[in-house]
């Protein structure tokens, strides 16, 4: 079932450079990482008319100049809109998935607040990736979000993103669940296929029980050769950034 997963090394947002024409989570990205040879890492989020885009963060400012968040815009209005200094606009995970086409495995992180609710956009991520013929596998932070796909998609590939969030928070994350995630407890309600865990954090006591169990690992994100170094001693695949891997 997940054979591919350790067989590919995965493009960070697509091979991209975000001040040339294929900046990141663009077609353009995911194009040059297929004509290289890698996988590609995508971030999904939910426009305001409920579509998944493919986009990194909360906010719009960053990659396109435009006030605002990303979940306050219809796809129509962030169609409006070009990723850096590029002519790429951020593209659905339909158009994605299309123009793909199954050519190389995805990791498909699915962007949900802390908090947020559960179901509305996993089940529309699930219904555009029923009928997708290539590899792919769906991950998140959230086990809330991973574990959804236990009990409606359960076909498919699974995995759990964490990192050390007791030394590294993020904003409004409680003490208890800093520690829960940093642990990996709540395998048992997500049930990943594979964990990918932060390079930085490398090697950790929640890995070492990650690889007790024969459970595959990836680490994100890779920018360094010392990162590089620590990747191939410790994981079975990265995501990287920055370089040719």
């Amino acid at each position: 079932m997940t054979d591919w997963l350790t067989r590919t090394r995965y493009a960070h947002r697509g091979l991209f450079e975000n001040t040339g024409p294929a900046p990141e989570n663009s077609l353009a990205a995911f194009r040059a990482a297929i004509q290289n040879g890698y996988g590609v890492e995508l971030d999904v989020q939910a426009a305001a008319d409920g579509a998944p885009v493919v986009f990194h963060d909360f906010t719009l400012n960053r990659m396109t100049g435009v006030e605002g968040k990303t979940v306050e815009k219809p796809v129509r209005a962030l169609k409006k809109l070009k990723l850096g200094n590029s002519q790429e606009t951020p593209p659905t995970l339909a158009e994605t998935l299309e123009d793909v086409g199954g050519r190389t495995p995805l990791l498909i992180e699915i962007k949900t607040p802390y908090g947020g609710r559960i179901g509305p956009l996993e089940a529309r991520i699930a219904g555009l990736l029923a009928d997708y013929a290539g590899p792919f596998a769906v991950q998140s932070f959230n086990p809330a979000s991973v574990a959804w796909f236990v009990e409606n998609a359960p076909g498919f590939v699974r995995g759990q993103i964490a990192q050390n969030f007791v030394s590294r928070p993020e904003p409004g994350m409680a003490w208890g669940q800093r520690l829960a995630w940093s642990k990996l407890w709540s395998s048992a309600q997500s049930q990943p296929h594979f964990v990918s865990y932060n390079v930085r954090d490398l090697p950790s006591p929640p890995i070492r029980d990650v690889r007790r169990m024969g459970v595959p690992l990836l680490c994100w994100t890779v920018r360094t050769p010392a990162q590089l170094a620590v990747a191939r001693a410790y994981a079975d695949s990265f995501i990287f950034e920055g370089f040719h891997a």
